[in-house]
């Protein structure tokens, strides 16, 4: 790349995470001041900043499974909520 073409991007690495049905997915990316996301590769320059990001990255992901948890308790309650609800209108109608 000639120096003409090449641009100073200014930011920081960032951690995608997001959960989906497979698990919690994590993706590495640089988040650029303008607010726009580009697809990069983790570089960790010392074994103390890798350490640090990999515990940061480690509490992400424990959140994301919680919170994961979580709505599947919502769900699950919610849906025999509605079960119950049918099964006594059911009942009201027999009587």
């Amino acid at each position: 790349m000639s120096k003409a073409n090449s641009q100073k991007i200014e930011g920081r690495s960032i951690f995608i995470i997001e959960t989906t049905a497979a698990g919690v997915k994590v993706q590495t990316g640089f988040l650029a001041n303008d607010g726009q996301v580009h697809a990069m590769p983790a570089v960790f320059p010392t074994l103390q900043y890798a350490l640090q990001q990999i515990d940061e990255l480690k509490a992400h992901v424990i959140n994301h499974f919680t919170e994961a948890a979580s709505v599947g308790v919502q769900v699950i309650a919610s849906q025999q909520n509605s079960a119950e609800a049918a099964e006594s209108k059911e009942a009201g109608k027999l009587h």
